[in-house]
């Protein structure tokens, strides 16, 4: 077997992994799917998160890892607008990358790629 192994904090990725997951809760409807994958495409590691909730315009999406900044506000006191730009700064230093696809009424997915080592 050809096995392949990205080296990083534990702890740091769980972060990460944990509020994508409490995002993509939090923002979809009750009792809709939540779809969570994790593949490899022979350069990265690639953990995908994605839902079906409201959804994002592309001006939301280009904002959405700043800090402090929050697209929905009818869930600001839920947070304090950190959350993803801490998500982003993580994978960042794990020498990765996070993006985000969506679209106002189709959910959205947010795609990290992390290097695989060796």
């Amino acid at each position: 077997d050809n096995i392949q192994m990205v080296y990083a904090d534990m702890g740091k990725i769980q972060q990460v992994m944990y509020n994508l997951i409490d995002n993509a809760i939090k923002f979809s409807p009750k009792n809709s799917i939540i779809s969570i994958s994790a593949y490899s495409n022979g350069k990265d590691m690639v953990f995908a998160i994605e839902d079906r909730g409201e959804g994002m315009d592309e001006a939301t999406c280009d904002k959405i890892f700043d800090k402090f900044y929050q697209g929905d506000t009818s869930h600001a006191t839920e947070g304090n607008g950190l959350g993803l730009s801490l998500v982003r700064k993580i994978v960042e230093l794990h020498h990765g990358s996070i993006k985000v696809k969506s679209q106002p009424g189709r959910g959205s997915i947010f795609v990290v790629m992390l290097p695989l080592e060796g």
